[in-house]
């Protein structure tokens, strides 16, 4: 009897371990899609909204650093209501007088000083074009109350001049030409951003009829003087989708009977609680969207956040920082990434949001919520290519969405080179404790050296990075110990072939120019490189704006296999570039720092 009550101990001890342990399995020979860019934000690093807010000095190293890609220009001043349009509004209402095809007509300096700032970083421009509602901002109409309301004739005209302007260096001279490929018209239109000057009953189905006429008005406009941009809009409410509101189906039923196109349908997300509240919202958005016809319009989030139950905002800063909503920003990335979504912009990257914090140009300090966007996208960025991960545990009913669930997801890709492998865990709310990490069949050879790098955050929000060398071969395993929910971790395999110095005269026939190892790295790293006859080698370092910040090597080599190693202890985190060049040969690759 003693004997058989021991062994049932045993074996409940032995389930209960088992039913905290989780099992991820990554076949890195079996490709899938590409993982898909969702580094999109609302607003900075420069760009300030129009409520008078300041931060702490540029974000811009943050946003680099964070992997931030795409900046939406909403609650940008200068160009939110049309600032540049002068005495486009009196007294609250469109101006008969007003010429919008005259160049006097407009005031470009401050637009153009917002857009340089997100341009000149390196970040993709979303233009959000449109005004705003007075009931918010005191500043304008809800809706252009136009004396050619039925057409929009005139306030079409203000949007194609935008594009002229931005696109194609309108005026001549005193122009640009950007190529600003997304144009988002409007912003909620469903809830008060806009009414009908007939129908003033705001967010009513009837009110999308109007909004739908104006819409296919200013989208002939601007597809009219640059055929190669995407417009799209309307940015709907998180309510509109939550609720399924008939204002949604009004809106793309015009369309359809008008023959307005939609290149994109924008739309907003906030009071998730499931993280993979994004997909299942996608998926009803891509059903909508086909039951109208349009099957070919991309699916944009041009408004994300996590409120975690509180629709207080003024008590939503604190919730940033925390391991749940780090957690919940990763998980929810992935979910993006498998459900039926084409773009995320993140509201906000300063301020409420508060992705990075009080980012300087000199130092990034990315709040808890930006390590979970900055590990999705470095994995985006450095492993763009999807492979095998199974058994993600998540819940995908509609009644899921605003409900505190199970969630802990995977997501791998590896390198274009192949020599890479990242693998994102996030543990939003699970019974685990501890996973392990099987990836198989590795090209890699055993006589080459194997390194695994890997950040972790765990339930208390601490984060930590380790560096260790597995052994190399066609299979790996890796055990991730306490894991508790909220947390999440990036792994990344980098394997590096070892450098062999050819003797007795062998000759290399080709040049070449190797990642550098490893990949990122803090702060030293190694270059390899051969030539295949003697020559005058130069090699040096750039960062992202082409200044040259080191130069390795810059003499005459011999023929064979050659190293460099770059110390970046005095250089701040970020993207930088390799380049070789000889007489007969050049080549370059991009390498990240990361401290």
């Amino acid at each position: 009897m003693k004997f058989l009550i021991i062994a049932w101990f045993l074996i409940c001890l032995m389930t209960s371990a088992d039913s905290q342990q989780k099992t991820f399995t990554v076949n890195f020979s079996s490709t899938l899609e590409k993982i898909k860019d969702l580094g999109g934000v609302n607003g900075g690093p420069e760009v300030l909204p129009p409520r008078g807010e300041t931060y702490g000095g540029t974000a811009v190293k943050g946003y680099k650093d964070g992997g931030v890609s795409m900046i939406r220009t909403h609650d940008v001043s200068g160009l939110q209501y049309f600032e540049y349009a002068n005495t486009f509004w009196v007294n609250k209402k469109i101006n008969d007088a007003y010429n919008p095809t005259l160049e006097s007509s407009y005031s470009w300096t401050t637009a153009d000083q917002k857009i340089d700032s997100i341009v000149t970083p390196g970040f993709v421009p979303y233009f959000r074009i449109g005004v705003g509602f007075d009931d918010a901002h005191d500043v304008y109409s809800a809706a252009p109350y136009d004396p050619d309301r039925i057409n929009f004739t005139k306030f079409a005209e203000v949007c194609k001049r935008t594009v002229m302007h931005f696109n194609k260096d309108w005026p001549t001279g005193k122009g640009k030409s950007l190529g600003i490929k997304y144009w988002e018209v409007w912003n909620e239109p469903d809830g008060g951003f806009w009414r009908d000057s007939i129908n003033s009953n705001a967010g009513q189905p009837g009110d999308s009829v109007a909004f739908a006429r104006m819409y296919k008005t200013v989208y002939d406009s601007m597809k009219s003087v640059d055929s190669t941009i995407k417009v799209g809009g309307p940015g709907v409410l998180s309510g509109s989708i939550l609720t399924k509101r008939e204002w949604l189906k009004t809106f793309l039923d015009e369309c359809r009977k008008n023959k307005a196109q939609l290149d994109f349908f924008s739309w907003h997300l906030y009071a998730a609680l499931n993280p993979y509240a994004i997909a299942i919202q996608g998926e009803y958005v891509r059903n909508l969207l086909h039951s109208y016809g349009f099957d070919s319009t991309e699916s944009h989030v041009s408004e994300h956040n996590i409120r975690l139950g509180n629709v207080d905002a003024s008590s939503l800063k604190p919730l940033m920082n925390t391991a749940k909503h780090g957690a919940f920003t990763a998980s929810s990335m992935i979910s993006a990434q498998l459900g039926k979504i084409d773009k995320i912009l993140y509201f906000r990257g300063t301020s409420f949001m508060n992705l990075f914090g009080k980012d300087t140009l000199d130092a990034a300090n990315p709040t808890l919520s930006g390590q979970g966007f900055k590990a999705f996208t470095e994995l985006t960025r450095f492993a763009p290519q999807r492979i095998v991960a199974d058994t993600s545990e998540f819940i995908t009913t509609e009644a899921s969405s605003q409900t505190d669930t199970t969630n802990i997801m995977v997501l791998a890709g590896r390198s274009d080179d192949q020599k890479s492998c990242y693998v994102l865990i996030s543990n939003y709310n699970s019974k685990y404790t501890t996973c392990t990490l099987n990836i198989n069949n590795l090209p890699w050879k055993a006589k080459g050296s194997l390194e695994l790098r890997q950040t972790m955050m765990n339930a208390s929000g601490a984060m930590s990075e380790t560096t260790s060398s597995p052994v190399s071969g066609t299979d790996v395993s890796i055990t991730v110990s306490n894991f508790a929910a909220p947390a999440f971790t990036l792994l990344r395999f980098q394997y590096q072939e070892p450098t062999e110095i050819k003797e007795n005269g062998t000759k290399i026939s080709n040049y070449s120019l190797e990642q550098n190892f490893p990949n990122p790295f803090n702060p030293v790293t190694t270059i390899n490189f051969a030539i295949p006859e003697e020559a005058k080698v130069t090699l040096a370092v750039f960062n992202q704006l082409g200044e040259r910040v080191a130069v390795l090597v810059n003499e005459k080599l011999e023929v064979g296999n050659h190293a460099a190693t770059w110390n970046a202890a005095n250089l701040p985190s970020g993207i930088y570039f390799y380049e070789i060049r000889t007489e007969k040969f050049s080549a370059a690759k991009k390498l990240l720092l990361l401290k």
